[in-house]
């Protein structure tokens, strides 16, 4: 399908953009430079200043100090209605009294656009979100997830320069919530749109993304692709925020390796020079190992403690000789099953030293 929606896209530039609320400081100087046509979300926890940001985007929040770039347009000082912005809310905010024509038209009227190009303009939008004919539809007739593309139908049909989302998928149940996550990467495909999108929902992020901007306390903590946030966190917290991981305090030996408990881990990559320091255990990138003898490289054994079944995969919890907890996953064909240990049994497992991340503690 072409793209008929976006015209040429333009780049966001957050130029130290702070905001306090008396003593308190919601964001701390953020910089973050999004590119044409990319696709960032900002993830962060509760009170992490990612919807405070979202609002300075939108110009529903008006920043302390810092200023806001949309291509070359200082944006900062703009009202919402003039920024050339499509956003997509949280409960999407549609007009239960309206069709869904008329919610998706509803920005050409308060925009004051000549009626004669509504038709085409609607068209457009509708058949990008695969609902066309759906026009006349009441929105108590539609499901949750036809509601969601009518809210970025709506978001798109002005042809905005920028699309802001605030957490558009929370209220989809789990498998809708994943079936909209590839369609709205399909989504920003075609329209080659600028994209910025708010959750606290790690594996959206990690599943739609370009880059991910991780926030905390009001700060950028780290900026990047979701596989190198995953695989290069920035520090502790980034590390326990991004991925099914373990943190396990550890010692520096030298520049590529660490002691934990006695036992000596190798890493192919550098050992930060830092007095605490944390190893990063993926329970998806350790491995059983029942052939392993003693000395072999990066080999920790303990007691298996639980077995959760959770469908695609087991995830397996055991504690370490030196009282350390980790769990990992097998996969539950009959390859996986047979390295499966019981309640109270030993195993062993490994972690490759290219799987072996260490990173510092938070600032």
């Amino acid at each position: 399908m072409s793209r008929t929606i976006s015209r040429d896209t333009v780049g966001v530039s957050i130029r130290a953009a702070s905001k306090f609320y008396g003593s308190f400081r919601a964001l701390d100087e953020i910089n973050l430079e999004v590119a044409p046509g990319e696709f960032v979300s900002i993830l962060g926890p509760s009170g992490s200043g990612k919807t405070t940001l979202l609002g300075i985007l939108g110009g529903f929040v008006q920043p302390t100090s810092g200023s806001i770039f949309l291509g070359e347009r200082d944006i900062t000082l703009e009202p919402p209605h003039k920024r050339d912005i499509g956003i997509v809310f949280q409960n999407y905010a549609l007009f239960p009294h309206m069709n869904v024509a008329e919610n998706v038209t509803f920005p050409l009227r308060a925009r004051r656009m000549p009626k004669s190009e509504w038709p085409a303009k609607l068209k457009a939008a509708l058949d990008m979100v695969e609902l066309g004919g759906f026009g006349e539809r009441k929105i108590h007739e539609l499901s949750g997830g036809q509601r969601q593309r009518v809210a970025l139908a709506r978001a798109m049909i002005f042809e905005p320069r920028l699309i802001l989302m605030d957490e558009p998928l929370s209220a989809l149940d789990k498998q809708l919530r994943e079936t909209m996550q590839i369609e709205l990467k399909h989504l920003h495909r075609k329209l080659a749109a600028t994209m910025i999108y708010v959750t606290h929902d790690q594996r959206e992020a990690l599943t739609m993304s370009d880059r991910i901007a991780i926030m905390n306390r009001g700060q950028l903590v780290q900026v990047d692709t979701p596989e190198r946030l995953h695989d290069n966190p920035a520090d502790a917290f980034v590390a326990g925020f991004i991925g099914e991981s373990t943190l396990l305090p550890v010692r520096r030996i030298d520049d590529r390796a660490v002691d934990l408990d006695g036992t000596r881990l190798v890493s192919a990559r550098p050992v930060p020079n830092d007095p605490e320091l944390f190893l990063v255990v993926h329970s998806e990138k350790l491995t059983v190992a029942p052939d392993a003898v003693p000395g072999t490289p990066n080999l920790l054994s303990g007691v298996v403690t639980e077995t959760l079944y959770q469908g695609e995969s087991i995830r397996i919890f055991l504690q370490l000789d030196r009282g350390a907890r980790l769990s990992l996953r097998v996969p539950s064909n009959h390859q996986g099953r047979s390295l499966l240990k019981a309640p109270g049994e030993r195993i062993a497992v490994a972690i490759h030293p290219d799987d072996t991340i260490v990173v510092p503690q938070a600032r």
